[in-house]
């Protein structure tokens, strides 16, 4: 025997519900919590690697600039460990630190300068480290004169980044 759900239907028992169940309920809950688990652990990745971006990026300008400063004669091309090189605005934020390496190459009147620029941060941390190397006249060797009467600077090395 049926029996009517509505004045006009005839369905069967089980059929004639009006909402949803409790596993229903745990199941679409649970899928929930796991899409919004899901979606603030990329939300913490993306904000951890833009920061990272960003102060990549800030130490590159402060290598590139320390070492134009010691290409332009500004600063001199001798050996610093550690030296503070840009503080922030921010008084809770670590100060920038630069080094600065220099090697004499075996071409005669070259010096290697390697610039390199790091956040004033315990190792734990992970600083975000960058590096230059430019080849530059050696302005204490002697150089022979040339035919012409001048001598051209030598290019740049290499760069590098990286998380130590």
């Amino acid at each position: 025997m049926q029996k009517a759900c509505s004045r006009h239907l005839t369905i069967p028992p089980l059929a004639c519900r009006t909402g949803f169940s409790l596993l229903e309920v745990i199941l679409a809950l649970a899928i929930l919590g796991g899409a919004v688990a899901v979606l603030g652990e990329a939300a913490r990745l993306a904000l951890r690697n833009a920061a990272y971006a960003r102060d990549m990026a800030r130490a590159q300008l402060l290598c590139e600039s320390k070492l134009s400063e010691i290409v332009g004669g500004v600063t001199p091309a001798e050996p610093v460990s550690r030296a503070v090189i840009a503080r922030s605005t921010d008084s809770g934020e670590p100060a920038w630190l630069y080094s600065i390496e220099t090697t004499t190459l075996a071409e005669e009147g070259l010096l290697s300068v390697r610039v390199s620029v790091t956040r004033d941060l315990p190792a734990e941390q992970h600083p975000v480290t960058f590096s230059l190397v430019r080849w530059i006249a050696n302005s204490n060797a002697s150089r022979p004169a040339t035919s012409s009467g001048t001598s051209s600077p030598a290019g740049t090395g290499s760069a590098s980044g990286g998380n130590p």
